[in-house]
Protein backbone atom coordinates (compact mmCIF):
# COMPACT_ATOMS: atom_id res chain seq x y z
CA UNK A 1 0.00 0.00 0.00
CA UNK A 2 1.17 3.59 -0.93
CA UNK A 3 -0.16 6.65 0.94
CA UNK A 4 0.72 10.52 -0.83
CA UNK A 5 0.48 12.40 2.39
CA UNK A 6 0.37 16.01 1.26
CA UNK A 7 1.40 18.76 4.22
CA UNK A 8 0.66 22.53 4.83
CA UNK A 9 3.60 24.51 6.18
CA UNK A 10 4.04 28.02 8.28
CA UNK A 11 4.48 29.84 4.96
CA UNK A 12 7.41 31.28 6.27
CA UNK A 13 11.35 30.76 5.66
CA UNK A 14 12.15 27.65 7.44
CA UNK A 15 15.93 25.70 6.97
CA UNK A 16 15.31 21.94 6.83
CA UNK A 17 18.46 19.65 7.15
CA UNK A 18 19.63 17.62 3.71
CA UNK A 19 19.45 14.56 6.45
CA UNK A 20 16.34 14.63 7.23
CA UNK A 21 15.38 10.89 6.62
CA UNK A 22 15.86 9.56 10.06
CA UNK A 23 13.41 12.16 11.49
CA UNK A 24 10.56 11.42 9.03
CA UNK A 25 11.19 7.74 10.15
CA UNK A 26 10.81 8.53 13.67
CA UNK A 27 7.55 10.35 13.19
CA UNK A 28 6.33 7.04 11.09
CA UNK A 29 7.59 4.87 14.33
CA UNK A 30 5.81 7.70 16.50
CA UNK A 31 2.10 7.73 14.46
CA UNK A 32 2.44 3.70 14.21
CA UNK A 33 2.76 3.57 18.04
CA UNK A 34 -0.22 5.29 18.86
CA UNK A 35 -2.16 2.42 17.67
CA UNK A 36 0.65 0.08 19.42
CA UNK A 37 -1.24 -2.67 20.72
CA UNK A 38 -4.22 -3.18 17.93
CA UNK A 39 -1.68 -2.65 15.19
CA UNK A 40 0.46 -5.28 16.53
CA UNK A 41 -2.20 -7.89 17.34
CA UNK A 42 -3.66 -7.61 13.68
CA UNK A 43 0.19 -8.32 12.30
CA UNK A 44 0.92 -10.81 14.59
CA UNK A 45 -2.75 -12.49 13.05
CA UNK A 46 -1.25 -11.89 9.40
CA UNK A 47 1.71 -13.68 10.13
CA UNK A 48 3.89 -10.93 10.05
CA UNK A 49 7.30 -11.12 12.00
CA UNK A 50 7.59 -7.64 14.52
CA UNK A 51 11.03 -6.83 15.43
CA UNK A 52 11.13 -6.70 19.39
CA UNK A 53 7.58 -7.74 18.96
CA UNK A 54 6.67 -4.42 18.53
CA UNK A 55 8.22 -2.71 15.43
CA UNK A 56 6.95 -3.00 12.03
CA UNK A 57 9.55 -1.93 9.58
CA UNK A 58 8.14 -3.64 6.16
CA UNK A 59 7.39 0.09 5.12
CA UNK A 60 9.92 2.97 3.07
CA UNK A 61 9.36 6.43 2.18
CA UNK A 62 9.82 8.79 -0.76
CA UNK A 63 11.76 12.39 -0.82
CA UNK A 64 9.90 14.92 0.91
CA UNK A 65 8.97 17.16 -1.95
CA UNK A 66 7.94 21.11 -2.73
CA UNK A 67 6.58 23.04 -5.60
CA UNK A 68 9.43 24.61 -8.13
CA UNK A 69 11.05 27.34 -7.03
CA UNK A 70 9.90 27.09 -3.40
CA UNK A 71 13.30 25.99 -1.82
CA UNK A 72 17.19 25.87 -2.13
CA UNK A 73 20.00 24.60 -1.33
CA UNK A 74 22.13 26.69 1.02
CA UNK A 75 25.42 26.80 -0.70
CA UNK A 76 28.38 24.92 1.05
CA UNK A 77 26.34 23.78 4.00
CA UNK A 78 24.03 20.49 5.03
CA UNK A 79 20.89 22.87 4.94
CA UNK A 80 18.10 23.89 2.59
CA UNK A 81 16.11 26.54 2.89
CA UNK A 82 12.25 26.26 2.25
CA UNK A 83 9.63 29.03 1.60
CA UNK A 84 6.97 26.77 0.19
CA UNK A 85 3.64 26.21 1.81
CA UNK A 86 3.19 23.28 0.56
CA UNK A 87 4.70 19.79 0.90
CA UNK A 88 3.97 16.23 0.24
CA UNK A 89 6.02 12.49 0.38
CA UNK A 90 4.75 8.52 -0.47
CA UNK A 91 5.01 6.30 2.15
CA UNK A 92 4.80 2.55 1.14
CA UNK A 93 3.84 -0.52 3.28
CA UNK A 94 3.82 -4.21 2.55
CA UNK A 95 0.31 -4.50 4.39
CA UNK A 96 -2.43 -7.05 4.95
CA UNK A 97 -5.56 -5.37 2.43
CA UNK A 98 -7.96 -5.44 5.79
CA UNK A 99 -5.45 -2.99 7.87
CA UNK A 100 -5.43 -0.13 5.20
CA UNK A 101 -7.93 1.95 6.06
CA UNK A 102 -6.52 1.36 9.68
CA UNK A 103 -3.41 2.79 9.30
CA UNK A 104 -4.27 5.39 6.85
CA UNK A 105 -6.21 6.84 9.47
CA UNK A 106 -3.78 7.13 11.61
CA UNK A 107 -1.88 9.68 9.50
CA UNK A 108 -4.68 12.36 8.83
CA UNK A 109 -4.19 15.50 10.92
CA UNK A 110 -1.06 15.01 12.65
CA UNK A 111 1.72 17.95 13.42
CA UNK A 112 5.18 16.76 12.97
CA UNK A 113 8.38 18.99 13.28
CA UNK A 114 11.41 17.60 10.19
CA UNK A 115 14.67 18.62 11.16
CA UNK A 116 17.73 17.95 13.60
CA UNK A 117 18.76 20.30 17.10
CA UNK A 118 20.36 22.97 14.74
CA UNK A 119 17.05 23.45 12.26
CA UNK A 120 13.91 22.12 10.70
CA UNK A 121 10.64 22.61 9.50
CA UNK A 122 7.15 22.36 11.10
CA UNK A 123 4.41 21.05 9.05
CA UNK A 124 0.83 19.70 9.13
CA UNK A 125 -1.05 17.00 7.48
CA UNK A 126 -4.06 18.04 5.39
CA UNK A 127 -4.57 14.91 2.98
CA UNK A 128 -3.83 11.31 3.14
CA UNK A 129 -4.71 9.70 -0.08
CA UNK A 130 -4.51 5.68 -0.62
CA UNK A 131 -2.82 4.80 -4.19
CA UNK A 132 -3.45 0.97 -3.76
CA UNK A 133 -2.61 -1.70 -2.49
CA UNK A 134 -1.13 -3.66 -4.69
CA UNK A 135 1.70 -3.19 -7.84
CA UNK A 136 0.06 -4.66 -10.33
CA UNK A 137 -3.77 -3.43 -10.50
CA UNK A 138 -2.25 -0.56 -12.32
CA UNK A 139 -3.85 -0.26 -16.27
CA UNK A 140 -0.24 -0.52 -17.42
CA UNK A 141 0.60 -3.80 -15.79
CA UNK A 142 -3.16 -5.25 -15.76
CA UNK A 143 -1.47 -7.69 -18.35
CA UNK A 144 0.80 -9.18 -16.38
CA UNK A 145 -2.06 -10.18 -14.24
CA UNK A 146 -2.00 -13.61 -16.32
CA UNK A 147 1.50 -14.40 -15.40
CA UNK A 148 3.33 -16.40 -12.39
CA UNK A 149 6.76 -14.69 -12.44
CA UNK A 150 7.22 -11.30 -14.73
CA UNK A 151 9.96 -9.19 -15.30
CA UNK A 152 9.57 -5.16 -13.88
CA UNK A 153 11.55 -2.49 -14.76
CA UNK A 154 12.39 0.04 -11.80
CA UNK A 155 14.50 2.78 -11.41
CA UNK A 156 15.27 4.37 -7.70
CA UNK A 157 13.34 7.59 -6.29
CA UNK A 158 15.43 7.61 -3.19
CA UNK A 159 18.71 5.53 -3.59
CA UNK A 160 19.39 1.81 -2.75
CA UNK A 161 21.72 0.64 -0.07
CA UNK A 162 23.30 -2.36 -0.32
CA UNK A 163 25.94 -3.38 2.37
CA UNK A 164 27.64 -6.64 4.59
CA UNK A 165 29.51 -6.94 7.39
CA UNK A 166 33.38 -7.92 6.71
CA UNK A 167 35.37 -10.46 8.91
CA UNK A 168 36.35 -8.63 12.27
CA UNK A 169 34.10 -5.54 11.17
CA UNK A 170 31.69 -3.51 13.24
CA UNK A 171 30.67 -1.42 10.83
CA UNK A 172 28.72 -2.12 7.40
CA UNK A 173 30.24 -1.39 4.85
CA UNK A 174 28.13 -0.07 1.69
CA UNK A 175 28.83 -1.04 -2.05
CA UNK A 176 28.44 0.32 -5.24
CA UNK A 177 25.88 -1.69 -7.46
CA UNK A 178 28.87 -2.97 -10.25
CA UNK A 179 30.02 -4.78 -7.02
CA UNK A 180 30.04 -8.52 -7.77
CA UNK A 181 28.46 -9.50 -4.40
CA UNK A 182 25.96 -7.05 -4.83
CA UNK A 183 23.11 -9.02 -7.02
CA UNK A 184 23.82 -12.10 -4.53
CA UNK A 185 23.27 -9.34 -1.15
CA UNK A 186 19.98 -7.60 -2.99
CA UNK A 187 18.31 -11.10 -3.99
CA UNK A 188 18.72 -12.48 -0.46
CA UNK A 189 17.41 -9.20 0.79
CA UNK A 190 14.27 -9.69 -1.05
CA UNK A 191 13.66 -13.03 0.09
CA UNK A 192 14.13 -12.04 3.47
CA UNK A 193 11.50 -9.46 3.35
CA UNK A 194 9.24 -12.03 1.88
CA UNK A 195 9.88 -14.56 4.44
CA UNK A 196 8.79 -12.13 6.57
CA UNK A 197 5.53 -12.26 5.62
CA UNK A 198 5.38 -15.88 6.94
CA UNK A 199 5.63 -17.73 3.07
CA UNK A 200 9.12 -19.53 2.88
CA UNK A 201 8.12 -21.21 -0.57
CA UNK A 202 10.30 -19.61 -2.21
CA UNK A 203 12.48 -20.70 -5.22
CA UNK A 204 15.48 -18.86 -6.01
CA UNK A 205 16.14 -19.74 -9.23
CA UNK A 206 12.80 -18.18 -10.12
CA UNK A 207 14.51 -14.38 -9.77
CA UNK A 208 16.88 -12.60 -11.37
CA UNK A 209 18.37 -8.93 -10.37
CA UNK A 210 20.18 -6.65 -13.55
CA UNK A 211 21.32 -2.93 -13.45
CA UNK A 212 19.97 -1.81 -17.03
CA UNK A 213 21.53 1.67 -15.86
CA UNK A 214 23.68 3.14 -13.35
CA UNK A 215 23.60 6.84 -12.55
CA UNK A 216 26.86 8.64 -11.38
CA UNK A 217 24.67 10.69 -8.46
CA UNK A 218 25.07 8.77 -5.21
CA UNK A 219 23.41 9.52 -1.97
CA UNK A 220 25.69 9.78 1.80
CA UNK A 221 23.07 10.46 4.72
CA UNK A 222 23.97 10.73 8.00
CA UNK A 223 21.40 9.03 10.26
CA UNK A 224 21.29 10.20 13.86
CA UNK A 225 22.98 13.37 13.29
CA UNK A 226 24.36 15.16 16.08
CA UNK A 227 23.83 12.25 18.42
CA UNK A 228 26.13 9.57 19.72
CA UNK A 229 24.93 6.37 17.43
CA UNK A 230 25.56 9.13 14.52
CA UNK A 231 26.35 6.97 10.96
CA UNK A 232 27.11 7.73 7.72
CA UNK A 233 25.07 5.47 4.53
CA UNK A 234 26.30 5.82 1.33
CA UNK A 235 23.36 4.74 -1.32
CA UNK A 236 23.43 4.59 -5.25
CA UNK A 237 20.81 5.49 -7.54
CA UNK A 238 20.18 3.44 -10.79
CA UNK A 239 18.03 1.29 -12.95
CA UNK A 240 17.40 -1.98 -12.52
CA UNK A 241 15.58 -5.14 -14.14
CA UNK A 242 13.61 -7.77 -11.72
CA UNK A 243 12.27 -10.65 -12.65
CA UNK A 244 10.34 -12.75 -10.34
CA UNK A 245 7.35 -14.26 -8.59
CA UNK A 246 4.98 -11.23 -8.47
CA UNK A 247 4.07 -11.87 -5.26
CA UNK A 248 8.03 -11.62 -4.37
CA UNK A 249 8.71 -8.54 -6.33
CA UNK A 250 5.10 -6.80 -4.48
CA UNK A 251 6.62 -7.19 -1.34
CA UNK A 252 9.80 -5.23 -2.95
CA UNK A 253 8.09 -2.28 -4.54
CA UNK A 254 5.76 -2.48 -1.38
CA UNK A 255 8.97 -2.49 1.44
CA UNK A 256 11.66 -0.70 -0.44
CA UNK A 257 14.59 -3.17 -2.21
CA UNK A 258 18.25 -2.92 -0.47
CA UNK A 259 18.86 -2.46 3.13
CA UNK A 260 17.39 0.34 5.58
CA UNK A 261 14.37 0.82 4.13
CA UNK A 262 12.40 2.29 7.17
CA UNK A 263 14.92 5.63 7.10
CA UNK A 264 13.78 6.23 3.85
CA UNK A 265 16.45 4.00 1.42
CA UNK A 266 15.37 1.88 -1.74
CA UNK A 267 11.69 3.77 -2.58
CA UNK A 268 11.13 2.60 -6.46
CA UNK A 269 8.91 3.50 -9.54
CA UNK A 270 8.26 0.81 -12.49
CA UNK A 271 9.22 2.45 -15.51
CA UNK A 272 8.55 -0.76 -17.73
CA UNK A 273 8.05 -4.64 -17.59
CA UNK A 274 8.76 -7.18 -19.42
CA UNK A 275 6.47 -10.69 -20.01
CA UNK A 276 7.70 -14.03 -18.63
CA UNK A 277 6.55 -17.64 -19.39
Amino acid sequence: MRLKIQFETKGKKQILPLNYQYPISAWIYKVLSKADKEFTEMLHDEGYVLENGKKFKLFTFSKLSFPKHTWRIIPNSDRMEVWARKAWLTVSFQLPEQIEKFVTGLFKDQKVFIGDKISGIEIQVVNVENLGQELFTGQDLQELQDYDDVGIKFKTISPIVIGYFEDGKKNEQYINPMNSGYKAIFINNLIDKYKATGDNNIDINKINFEVTKLYTKTELQTIKAFTPAETKVRGYHYEFSLTAPKKIIEVGYNSGFGSMNSVGFGFCEVVGHDLQN
